[in-house]
């Protein structure tokens, strides 16, 4: 038998053995989900239930303020409607909306009203299987909120001119006062027996929590127990398997399969990866030889690249590896809002040295600007060939007048430079555009404005520095 079959069937057995045992624990642990998703809905509904009855009061308030400030007595309907509610004389919508109200501006209220059964809030308290102190807390806020209906129903009854009889009973008649109805509505002590309303509320909903997590708490510590009963008992009956299978699967399989999958990586053209394998054996030495060829074929690239992104002639970075940076910096720039100026430099009379001195001259010209241009620059500053005789120069980090300080630099530069052809001492000159990055600019745009300020630096008499 070979090793590979033996370790495939040492491992087999092994997963058998570990199927089983995770099978177990994942029944073990089901259970305790299902008790967990148990309690996350009975959360869930503890609070909807308080929510119901915050929200309740809060609507017969904004029922009963909006009736006795504007007088239309759909709001009495839909106050004494949100009571029929949550009293259970009205049926209960099954998609309970954020307010009760809403449901009364719909365009078909008979359909609402049918949706659900008619069952008391308190009912449903009762029904949810509260502690005796959790439901006292929401009776104690439900009752609140009745007596605060007091108050409510008397604004109502001063509305149509009825006042209180002395027994509870509004049979007085009299004018009708909305100002004392708002008075009372909008009153200080109006104001604090709703804040009375929601002190039980949020006891409540603090009580339950804490029932819960001890609940939970209680839970977590038998299913701890069970999981480390199966942990044990699965690692005493593979520890003897394991045992034969770890030498093989740590020196011959996972370093096959580390080495194959790392192998992959790179031939997907990811020149970067290299092997991990380190082991003292055959594969370790093919490991060590995919790492030379990856090392071999990532610096030719590099070479290649660099080449792809510098002007063959003289050196530095072509058109398309310059409007790259370009593209960077200006990104850099709008996000930081920070100035960043460009130059756009053009030979003067370049045909001129091509013609009377030959392409060899002219490129010998373009050498020699690039040299000088160099020179001048700073250390972050970037020039770029992009084009016959243009070139052009970002400055990150610099405002026009920085810009046209190292323009002017570049420029006189250029001018006191000279190329001997000959027994002639031949004389360069060059027109530079500068320009400031805007908000609203694009690469297109800020090339095209330090284009036309070079034209301009040309039609003013060549050999000096303009800008827009």
């Amino acid at each position: 038998m070979t090793i590979s079959t033996g370790n495939k069937i040492g491992l087999l057995g092994f997963l058998l053995i570990l199927g089983i045992w995770a099978y177990v624990v994942c029944q073990i642990m089901g259970t305790f989900d299902q008790r967990s998703i148990k309690d996350k809905k009975y959360h869930v509904r503890s609070l909807n239930i308080a929510n119901e009855l915050r929200q309740s009061s809060d609507d017969l308030t904004r029922m009963a303020r909006t009736f006795v400030v504007t007088g239309d007595e759909i709001y009495a309907q839909y106050y004494f409607e949100i009571i029929a509610i949550r009293n259970g004389i009205s049926p209960r919508p099954k998609k309970y909306p954020p307010t009760y109200w809403y449901t009364d501006f719909a365009s078909d209220r008979s359909d609402l009203t049918s949706l659900g059964k008619s069952i008391p809030l308190q009912t449903l308290m009762r029904e949810m299987g509260f502690t005796p102190s959790e439901l006292l807390l929401l009776q104690q806020s439900q009752d609140r909120s009745d007596s605060l209906m007091k108050i409510e129903k008397q604004a109502f009854a001063v509305m149509k001119g009825l006042y209180a009889d002395g027994e509870g009973k509004y049979t007085i008649k009299g004018q009708s006062d909305r100002e004392l109805a708002i008075q009372l509505l909008f009153s200080p002590r109006y104001n604090e027996a709703k804040i009375e309303i929601m002190t039980p509320i949020q006891e409540f909903i603090e009580a339950v929590e804490n029932r819960l997590i001890h609940e939970s708490d209680v839970f977590q510590t038998k299913q701890q127990q069970y999981l480390w009963y199966a942990i044990l008992l699965l690692l005493i009956s593979t520890f003897l398997a394991l045992i034969a299978a770890i030498y093989v699967r740590n020196k011959i399989v996972l370093p096959i399969l580390l080495l194959n999958k790392e192998a992959h990586i790179i031939t997907k053209g990811n020149y970067k990866a290299r092997s991990k394998v380190d082991v003292k054996n055959e594969i370790g030495s093919l490991s060590q030889s995919l790492n030379e060829m990856a090392n071999h074929i990532e610096q030719d690239i590099d070479k290649f690249k660099q080449l792809a992104a510098t002007d063959e002639l003289v050196g530095i970075s072509n058109r398309r590896a310059f409007i790259k940076s370009l593209e960077l910096e200006l990104e850099r720039a709008h996000r930081y809002q920070l100035p960043l100026s460009l130059l756009m430099l053009d030979v003067d009379n370049f045909k001129v040295f091509n013609d009377t001195y030959g392409h060899c001259i002219g490129d010998e010209v373009l050498k020699t600007i690039c040299k000088v241009s160099q020179l001048a620059l700073r250390e972050n500053d970037l020039m770029g060939r992009i084009g016959g005789e243009e070139f052009a120069f970002v400055l990150p980090a610099s405002n026009i007048d920085s810009a046209l300080i190292v323009a002017e630099r570049i420029r006189a530069a250029v001018d006191s430079s000279s190329l001997i052809v000959g027994p002639n001492k031949v004389k360069i000159t060059v027109s530079i555009g500068a320009t400031q990055l805007t908000k609203t600019d694009d690469v297109r745009v800020f090339l095209n404005r330090a284009d036309m300020a070079m034209y301009k630096a040309k039609e003013n008499g060549r050999n000096q520095t303009y800008w827009v």
